[in-house]
C-alpha cells in the first residue's frame, strides 16, 4: 500500500486559504510570503506526488533539478535580452529577485512542467512531448494575463500580434521549452489515482487564475480557464473510460 501524501493536503490548504483571500479580499502586507511559498507548494507536492506512485525518484529529482536551472537561466537572458519570451521586467511579488528573476520562478517552471507532463499520454516520449507543450501553454494563457493584473510583472512592445498585449514568442517559447524539457523524464505509467490528483491540480491552477481574472473583470480569460478545464477533465475522463 503507497503512503499518503504529506505536502498535497498543505498545498491545498494554502490554495483555499489563498483563493479566498485573493478573490473575496486583498492579501494583508503580513501575508506577502504567501505569494512565493504557493509556488514552493505547488511543485513540492508535485514531486512528491509523483516519487510515491512511480518509485523513478533519481530521474525525478534531476530532471526537475535541470528543469530548474535551466528555466531561470532562461528567464534571466530573457529579461536582459527580450529573447526568448520578449520584453518583460519581473516584480518583487513572487519573492526577492536574483538576476532580475524571483527564484520561484524555477519551481514555478518545475511545477507547471510535471502538472502538465502528467496530463499528458505516455506511449512516447515526443508523442508526449508535443502534448506537455500544450499544456503548459493552455496554464500560460491564462497565468500570464493574471500575472499582468496582479503586477507580477510587466510587459514591453508586444509587437503588432499579441495576446493581452503579452508577445505570441512568449507562447511559442513556452511550448518548445515545455516540450523539450519533458524528454528529460521517463515514461510514466499514470495509474488512475496518480492522473486523477494531477488533473484536479491543474484544474485548480486553471480555476484560480480564473477567478482572479473575473476580479479583474477579463471575461475571455475566465471563460477561456472554463473552457480549459473541461478539457482537462474531459482528457482525464477519456484516457480512463
Amino acid at each position: 500500500m503507497k503512503r499518503k501524501p504529506i505536502l498535497l493536503p498543505v498545498f491545498l490548504v494554502w490554495y483555499t486559504i489563498g483563493v479566498i483571500l485573493q478573490v473575496f479580499f486583498t492579501v494583508p502586507d503580513a501575508l506577502a510570503f504567501s505569494k512565493p511559498l504557493f509556488l514552493i507548494f505547488y511543485s513540492v507536492s508535485l514531486i512528491e506526488l509523483i516519487w510515491i506512485f512511480e518509485q523513478k525518484g533519481k530521474a525525478l529529482l534531476v530532471g526537475s533539478a535541470i528543469v530548474g536551472v535551466v528555466t531561470f537561466f532562461i528567464e534571466v537572458l530573457s529579461v536582459e535580452t527580450g529573447f526568448p519570451f520578449g520584453e518583460y521586467d519581473y516584480t518583487s511579488v513572487l519573492g526577492p529577485l536574483v538576476l532580475g528573476v524571483p527564484f520561484t520562478i524555477a519551481l514555478a517552471w518545475v511545477g507547471v512542467l510535471l502538472n502538465s507532463l502528467l496530463m499528458a499520454s505516455q506511449t512516447s516520449k515526443w508523442r508526449r512531448a508535443i502534448e506537455t507543450g500544450i499544456w503548459v501553454v493552455i496554464i500560460d494563457l491564462i497565468l500570464d494575463p493574471v500575472a499582468i493584473f496582479e503586477s507580477f510583472w510587466t510587459w514591453y512592445n508586444p509587437g503588432t500580434v499579441h495576446y493581452f498585449n503579452i508577445p505570441i514568442t512568449n507562447f511559442v517559447s513556452w511550448f518548445v521549452i515545455g516540450a523539450g524539457l519533458s524528454l528529460l523524464f521517463p515514461l510514466y505509467e499514470r495509474p488512475r489515482p496518480l492522473a486523477r490528483t494531477n488533473t484536479l491540480i491543474f484544474e485548480l491552477m486553471l480555476l484560480m487564475f480564473g477567478l482572479l481574472s473575473l476580479k479583474h473583470d477579463e471575461i475571455v480569460v475566465f471563460g477561456l480557464s472554463v473552457l480549459f478545464i473541461l478539457l482537462a477533465e474531459g482528457k482525464y475522463r477519456y484516457d480512463y473510460r
